[in-house]
């Protein structure tokens, strides 16, 4: 039984947790991010005399990696709520660590952040920024406790979790992500040669920094979530491969098409089809043959090691006493009783 005191498990239980608070708040700060700054238009809002001073705008190289140093800001969610962790595995963990979002977080934040209170006492910033701010912030923190809420309630309904095979199939997953931005950026060269786009007409901004580290969030998810499920029985790569493709083919070129990039061209097909179709060869290679033989491998591991462990319960000699301060014997008196596996019998002395 792990000992939770050993400063080893506790950081390494740490670490598990870290990773999935960092995958999925990355992933909810992105996908949310995308949808309102273009519904809200944010670019015309952060063009507010008053707000330009007060926000940095899309063109700074800062707000541009912004979405890329999300897993250093996770460091400080996943030590604030690393300590009531079994409370967010209980029927509403989710509402509770929305909460403390929402309510310390944001409304009752003790600085003058935008929505808080203390914002619209303190700063000169105008109300109409403060109400379009808010409504991100409230389903973003909603989906990011739903999301971590699932994550954290399904292991401790089941019996076999094992933080190694987590720690594993992650480390692979992140593997098969690093295939992935390499055809995604391979793509972009051959767009960008074939339809002789100019370097700076194609330059990465926020928009398609935060869609492509998207794509890779989605993967890490897809990729680890269906690793288990493939090595058990093949035809659920019927379902893993068809979301591949609509990850590297789909999601790319709608989101170029919607907001009409330099990359907006059924021509650009071609590449996103062939690396749709190496992620999904690559796939097969990582998680149906090389994660195959790992958990095989595991598998017969345990099944040597529990084997031993029953035998040595089995040739164990156990003595009870029954009265060992007593040094007279009187008849009728059990003093000691020894069980072998030989003869389980009792001797009375």
């Amino acid at each position: 039984m792990e000992n939770y005191n050993s400063p080893k498990i506790f950081l390494r239980h740490f670490f598990i947790f870290y990773i999935k608070v960092a995958v999925i708040h990355t992933l909810t700060y992105i996908v949310f991010g995308l949808l309102f700054s273009n519904l809200f238009d944010y670019t015309s809002v952060y063009d507010d005399p008053i707000i330009i001073n007060f926000m940095r705008g899309f063109e700074s190289p800062l707000t541009v990696i912004g979405p890329f140093l999300q897993p250093i800001r996770a460091i400080f969610i996943a030590i604030a709520l690393f300590p009531i962790r079994r409370i967010i595995a209980s029927k509403l963990g989710w509402l509770i660590v929305w909460l403390i979002f929402i309510c310390i977080g944001v409304i009752a934040a003790p600085i003058s952040a935008p929505s808080s209170i203390e914002g619209i006492i303190y700063t000169q910033i105008p109300i109409k920024f403060h109400i379009i701010s808010f409504p991100e912030v409230f389903i973003q923190t909603l989906a990011f406790s739903l999301i971590l809420w699932v994550a954290e309630i399904i292991p401790h309904s089941e019996k076999e979790f094992s933080n190694r095979e987590f720690l594993v199939k992650i480390f692979l997953s992140v593997i098969y992500t690093m295939f992935g931005i390499f055809l995604t950026s391979v793509c972009g060269i051959i767009i960008m040669n074939f339809l002789e786009l100019n370097y700076h007409d194609a330059k990465l901004d926020r928009g398609t920094i935060s869609y492509l580290s998207t794509i890779s969030i989605l993967t890490i998810i897809i990729s680890y979530s269906f690793a288990n499920k493939v090595y058990k029985n093949k035809l659920w790569l019927l379902l893993t491969i068809p979301l591949i493709l609509i990850i590297y083919i789909v999601f790319p070129y709608g989101y170029n098409y919607i907001f009409d990039t330099v990359y907006n061209n059924n021509m650009a097909l071609i590449p996103y089809s062939l690396s749709a179709v190496l992620m999904a060869i690559i796939y097969c290679l990582i998680f149906v043959l090389f994660y195959g033989k790992l958990k095989n491998r595991h598998k017969k591991t345990e099944e040597v090691y529990r084997e031993d462990n029953s035998n040595k319960d089995h040739n164990e000699v156990k003595v009870i006493e029954i009265n060992p301060d007593d040094d007279r014997t009187e008849e009728g008196d059990i003093k000691v009783i020894e069980l072998t596996p030989e003869n389980d019998d009792s001797d009375k002395k």
